[in-house]
């Protein structure tokens, strides 16, 4: 065979694997868009979706319960948690028979626009500060914080004790002088930003499941698939990245924010028998708070609902 002839073969094959691929990305990405179409329409349907402008960006503000309510909880995620409004609301049920509970998504997370700003403490606390004022939901307010999200109410309360009525803590990151200084500081690189447009694509939908386990028997396959579809929408985003590199920085600097002060706060303890000390340490630090036991997963909200719920009820019964 003659090399003009040993090219044209190569091009050829070449043209067809590169229309193949072309093909191949072009029908994942339809498909994707399609079902994430309709999983958004369902999450409009559903009143998941209520979108604020921030400044560069929307932030997804989901409000459930009564307008006119005693209390205005806001629920303050975990680090890359996007499906909060879905996973949590086995637990507020009962909190929203008298209350309106706030669903803040952060940048970057479940339905709010995505923003290359550095997750800082500051930005984000700010963020969402912004967000309820812009849509007219004025203070003061209960924090109601999972995990990482604990840092940011605590460094909201100290910071702006007056926007508080009340902070609870659902099995919140313990927070001391060096938490989390072994976790380096990374922005997001060409790897992240080729995962983030790999779920653009829709190339990581067939993985979910691998990645993430699902929720617990209680939940519904309407429930999972809504879900899926917020943990989706924040896996092709940069500023959970962002975030995930600043957890020290964020970390010590909530704690080094704390205030005491009287503002009541409970904390319902799920996993951190182990680092009791640090978390009655934490407490006493921030005042006036009470440490309820409740052994299950990180994820208690979703393991233990309606116990989560009554507690964080009862508590928020005895502030009036």
């Amino acid at each position: 065979m003659g090399r003009s002839r040993l090219f044209k073969v190569l091009v050829m094959i070449l043209s067809v694997l590169l229309t193949v691929l072309v093909i191949t990305v072009a029908v994942t990405y339809i498909s994707h868009r399609v079902k994430s179409g309709r999983e958004e329409a369902r999450l409009k349907e559903l009143g998941y979706c209520h979108l604020v402008n921030t400044g560069d960006h929307m932030i997804n503000l989901a409000k459930f319960g009564r307008t006119d309510g005693k209390h205005k909880i806001v629920s303050i995620a975990g680090l890359g948690l996007g499906d909060i409004s879905v996973s949590q609301r086995k637990m507020t049920s009962v909190l929203e028979e008298d209350n309106l509970v706030v669903f803040a998504d952060r940048a970057g997370h479940g339905l709010s626009g995505d923003t290359d700003h550095e997750m800082t403490l500051e930005f984000i606390v700010e963020d969402y500060r912004t967000a309820l004022r812009n849509d007219g939901i004025e203070g003061p307010y209960i924090l109601m914080a999972h995990s990482l999200g604990g840092a940011y109410a605590t460094y909201w309360e100290s910071r702006y004790p007056d926007e508080v009525e009340a902070v609870i803590l659902i099995d919140g990151t313990e927070l001391y002088d060096t938490v989390c200084s072994y976790i380096p500081y990374k922005k997001p690189d060409l790897g992240d930003k080729w995962f983030a447009l790999m779920t653009k694509l829709g190339f990581t939908r067939g993985k979910i499941r691998e990645m993430f386990g699902l929720y617990p028997s209680g939940y519904s396959a309407e429930d999972q698939m809504l879900g899926d579809a917020l943990t989706l929408r924040t896996l092709d985003s940069i500023a959970p990245v962002s975030e995930s590199g600043l957890v020290a920085d964020n970390a010590q600097g909530a704690y080094r924010s704390i205030v005491t002060n009287d503002i009541p706060k409970l904390y319902i303890c799920a996993t951190t028998e182990k680092h009791i000390d640090i978390v009655k340490a934490y407490m006493e630090k921030l005042g006036n708070a009470r440490i309820v036991y409740l052994p299950g997963s990180h994820m208690i909200y979703e393991q233990k609902p309606d116990e989560c719920g009554k507690i964080i009820d009862e508590f928020i019964d005895g502030l009036r």
